[in-house]
C-alpha cells in the first residue's frame, strides 16, 4: 500500500479573539453560552472562553484559498464544493493562535461522493503549541461532460427527505441525558432565513474564503449555475446553528452544555441571493464515550431545504452529552 503524501508546512496564521467570536456567532446564528459567557467555561472546568470548533473549519477554507486556491478550484466557474468532513480534538480558547497544512487525497471528504469526479484534500488546523485542535477533508467538483449530465459540476445526489416527526417538548422527563435524546431529544424544521447580498460579502471577508464563484458575477454566469453562490461553508454553519438553538432550548445536564465533535456534509445543489433556506433536524444514534466515562456521543441528522424544498445539504452532527 503506498505511503500517504505529506503534509505542507504550516502557514495562513490567525489569532483567535473575542471579537473573532463574536462575528462568527453573529454570520451563523450560534450563540452557544460557552462562546460568550467569559463565567461558563472556568465554571465547567474548560479553563476559559471557548471558540467554535467551525471557526476553525472555516478559516481553514479561507487559509487554502489564500494560501493554495487550486485545492478549492479557484478560477475554475464549474469547480464547486460537494463535501466536507471536519473533526475537533481540542477546544480552542482566546488568543490561540491557528495555522494550517494540507495534504492531497485519494478519498472523498464523505460517503456518497465519487473519487474519480472530485479534488479532494485533507488538512490540520494547528495551535501555537503545534497541536492539532482540528482535521478535516474538502471535496470539490471538477467539471466533466457525459450524455447523462451535460457540461457542469458533478454533484453528489440527495437521498431520501428527513422524516422529523411531531415533537413539542411537553412531558418529556427533564433533564435530557444522552441515552434519551433519540427517543425525547428536539426536532423540527427552523423558520427559514433569506440569503443576502450581506451575508456572502461578511462571509467571506471574515474567513478569507475569497472564491470568485462568491464575488465575480461575470465570472460565475460562466459557470453551470448562472448567477454567483453563497459559500457552501457558510450555509452548512447557518443550519447547525439553527439546529443548534433548537437544542439548547431544552434542559441538559451540566448546565446544557453539549460538546461539538465533528460533522460531515453533503451539498447538492447552488444556494443564490434570495434563496430561502430552512433547517430540519432530529437525534439519530447514540452510544456510549469510548474515551469520557459517564458520557455518549449523540449523532444528529440535518438537512437544509431552500423556498422550493429542494434538498441543498444534508449531514450529520456528533455531540459529547452527559449520560445517568
Amino acid at each position: 500500500m503506498p505511503e500517504a503524501p505529506s503534509f505542507s508546512e504550516a502557514f495562513g496564521h490567525r489569532t483567535v479573539t473575542h471579537a473573532a467570536i463574536t462575528t462568527f456567532g453573529g454570520l451563523t446564528g450560534d450563540y452557544a453560552q460557552m462562546h460568550f459567557d467569559r463565567d461558563f467555561g472556568p465554571a465547567q472546568g474548560m479553563g476559559g472562553t471557548i471558540a467554535h470548533g467551525l471557526l476553525s473549519g472555516a478559516w481553514a477554507l479561507g487559509a487554502l484559498a489564500q494560501y493554495a486556491p487550486k485545492r478549492l478550484g479557484l478560477g475554475e466557474p464549474d469547480a464547486v464544493m460537494t463535501g466536507y468532513r471536519v473533526k475537533f480534538s481540542r477546544m480552542i480558547f482566546i488568543d490561540d493562535l491557528f495555522s494550517l497544512r494540507w495534504r492531497n487525497s485519494e478519498a472523498p471528504a464523505t460517503e456518497g461522493l465519487a473519487s474519480e469526479h472530485g479534488l479532494h484534500t485533507e488538512f490540520e488546523v494547528l495551535n501555537q503549541r503545534a497541536e492539532v485542535v482540528t482535521r478535516g477533508s474538502v471535496s470539490v467538483s471538477e467539471p466533466r461532460a457525459d450524455e447523462s449530465s451535460g457540461d457542469g459540476p458533478a454533484l453528489p445526489r440527495p437521498s431520501e427527505p428527513l422524516s422529523i416527526g411531531p415533537w413539542t417538548g411537553e412531558g418529556i422527563p427533564l433533564p435530557i441525558y444522552a441515552e434519551d435524546m433519540v427517543k425525547h431529544g428536539p426536532r423540527g424544521e427552523s423558520l427559514g432565513r433569506t440569503v443576502t447580498e450581506t451575508d456572502i460579502v461578511n462571509w467571506t471577508n471574515f474567513t478569507g474564503e475569497l472564491n470568485p464563484l462568491y464575488l465575480n458575477a461575470p465570472f460565475a454566469e460562466q459557470g453551470a449555475f448562472g448567477a454567483r453562490v453563497a459559500p457552501p461553508m457558510w450555509t452548512f454553519c447557518l443550519g447547525f446553528g439553527d439546529y443548534l438553538r433548537d437544542l439548547l432550548s431544552v434542559s441538559m445536564p451540566s448546565s446544557g452544555f453539549a460538546g461539538h465533535l465533528g460533522d460531515s456534509w453533503r451539498f447538492f445543489a447552488p444556494v443564490l441571493v434570495r434563496d430561502t433556506l430552512r433547517t430540519r433536524h432530529r437525534p439519530v444514534s447514540f452510544k456510549p464515550s469510548g474515551s469520557r466515562p459517564g458520557m455518549g456521543v449523540v449523532e444528529f441528522a440535518l438537512e437544509i431545504v431552500n423556498q422550493r424544498d429542494e434538498i441543498v445539504q444534508d449531514g450529520r452532527v456528533a455531540m459529547m452529552m452527559s449520560r445517568r
